[in-house]
């Protein structure tokens, strides 16, 4: 058996009733039941109340005239010191005007002594009692911030955040045709949006919601256009916890030749006016036929979702390595949770750089194509949302 060593605790005895407290104490066997502490709370809340009651002190008192003050260095102006400190000086040829001025700038209170302020300098009793409490517990009373960090600890540990961006008028520009958001042409969801969202063929459509015998996939009806499925999609986002910002700004209202000039600076302006974006993604839809543009996952028929990345080719991008990890990494996401959503290779490489050089973090997304319905439009984004949410809680975005 190993070697038990007994221990003693000690506390003090207890007085009987009728007698005086003794000073001595007599031990207790180690498994005998002590005493607990005391309890930290009440100590805890008699600094709080002492604290507060001298803030209130500051705060209410009303001090009688203020006392006058001497200088802390008088002294050297007068007598022996006075004559001791002018001998010194003259050994060092320094003239006394200019030892005068050295000391009424070093030590403002010398002044006093030579006639220069008419009176003392007032003394505040509210100020020295705050600057008291402010020395003792380390909290300066006159600060606001200071005083929430002390109660709330964990406030001191958030970073403050950066104001929100001034927008011009035109941010809140308005079309009643737009789907959601009250017709906004610049839809914010969040206070500090970190998606945004475009659509460069802004026409592009589906041929089963356009009437028969429509000639070409476009249509400026927006509920049936490319315009909705980006809409869908940050909603989506913004219920999975990220904010977003969709621009609806008419990218092809000069056509298609000139849309991509358009939505260069349509992207530009996102960028500018909320800065805190780090993923932009250009909502368009595939001109594939259905066979390859449509999946059944999880028993739903849904579009299927493919990312373009443009490479430099053709023009210098010095984002499209980090535009291409990134569409990797949400194509994976994007199988795992729906397996079978993704278009064939699911990211197409391609010369044309198609606006991405502005940040990493910056796609073209194809869903669906020109036979998909909106039914089916509407259940792939819900998925992309939550694949493009998932890699920004777990911080595998570009920024």
């Amino acid at each position: 058996m190993r070697n038990h060593r007994s221990i003693t605790i000690w506390r003090p005895v207890r007085a009987e009733r009728g007698s005086r407290p003794s000073r001595r104490s007599r031990p207790v066997a180690a498994g005998a039941r002590s005493s607990p502490p005391p309890d930290p709370f009440w100590g805890l809340l008699w600094s709080y109340a002492t604290v507060a009651a001298l803030g209130l002190l500051v705060l209410t008192v009303v001090s009688a005239p203020p006392p006058r003050v001497v200088p802390a260095m008088a002294h050297l102006t007068h007598g022996r010191a006075s004559s001791r400190l002018s001998h010194w000086l003259s050994r060092i040829r320094v003239p006394k005007s200019a030892a005068r001025a050295w000391f009424a700038d070093g030590v403002p209170l010398i002044s006093w002594v030579e006639h220069r302020q008419p009176e003392p300098l007032a003394v505040h009793w509210d100020s020295l009692l705050s600057a008291a409490v402010g020395a003792v517990t380390a909290t300066p009373l006159n600060s606001l911030n200071e005083l929430l960090y002390a109660a709330v600890p964990t406030l001191a540990a958030t970073p403050p955040g950066r104001p929100l961006p001034e927008l011009p008028p035109a941010a809140r520009a308005v079309n009643p045709a737009l789907p959601g958001a009250h017709g906004l042409v610049w839809a914010v969801l969040g206070s500090r949006p970190e998606v945004g969202l475009y659509q460069t063929e802004s026409h592009q459509s589906f041929w089963p919601e356009l009437p028969t015998g429509t000639k070409a996939a476009y249509s400026t009806h927006w509920a049936k256009t490319v315009v909705q499925v980006g809409w869908w999609l940050a909603q989506d986002l913004h219920a999975a916890g990220v904010s977003v910002v969709q621009s609806r700004v008419d990218n092809m209202r000069q056509g298609l030749l000139g849309s991509y000039a358009l939505s260069l600076e349509t992207a530009r302006t996102l960028l500018r006016w909320w800065p805190g974006i780090h993923v932009l993604l250009d909502i368009q839809r595939s001109d594939s036929a259905s066979a390859s543009t449509v999946a059944v996952v999880h028993g739903t028929r849904m579009a299927r979702i493919r990312f373009v990345v443009g490479t430099d080719q053709l023009v210098a991008d010095p984002h499209w390595h980090e535009n291409l990890h990134f569409a990797v990494a949400l194509a994976q996401e994007l199988r795992r949770i729906a397996p079978g959503i993704l278009q064939n290779d699911a990211v197409d490489t391609v010369p044309f750089r198609y606006n991405q050089q502005l940040l990493p973090g910056d796609l073209v997304v194809e869903v669906g194509g020109p036979e998909s319905t909106l039914g089916e439009e509407r259940r792939a984004v819900y998925e992309l949302a939550h694949a493009l949410a998932a890699l920004i809680r777990e911080g595998r975005v570009p920024r």
